[in-house]
C-alpha cells in the first residue's frame, strides 16, 4: 500500500514539476522577447551613432583634403608672386603671353 501512496505522490510532485517548468519557460521566453527588443533599440540607436561618426570623420577628410588643397595653391601662388617680385626688383622685364607686367 505504501509503494501506491509513493507512487502517487510521485506522480504528482512529477505534475507539479511539468506546470513549474511550463511557467519557467512561459517567463524566459518574456524576458528573453523583452532582451531581444532592448538589444535591437541599443543596436539601431548603435548604428546610428556609427553612421554619424563615419559621416563626420568623411567630412573631416574632405575639409582636410580640401583645406591641404588650397593651402598647397597658396604657396605656389605665393612663390609665383614672389618670383614676379624678385624679377621686378632685378630690373627685368616680367613678360606672360605678350603682355608686359612692368
Amino acid at each position: 500500500m505504501s509503494s501506491i501512496i509513493a507512487s502517487i505522490k510521485d506522480l504528482i510532485t512529477s505534475l507539479f514539476e511539468v506546470v513549474f517548468s511550463i511557467f519557467g519557460i512561459a517567463a524566459n521566453l518574456v524576458q528573453n522577447g523583452i532582451s531581444l527588443v532592448a538589444s535591437t533599440f541599443a543596436g539601431l540607436i548603435n548604428m546610428v551613432i556609427d553612421m554619424f561618426k563615419g559621416v563626420i570623420n568623411a567630412a573631416g577628410g574632405i575639409v582636410s583634403f580640401t583645406a591641404s588643397n588650397f593651402l598647397i595653391l597658396g604657396v605656389i601662388a605665393a612663390a609665383f608672386f614672389g618670383f614676379l617680385q624678385f624679377q621686378r626688383s632685378q630690373g627685368r622685364t616680367v613678360k606672360v603671353g605678350d603682355k608686359k607686367l612692368n
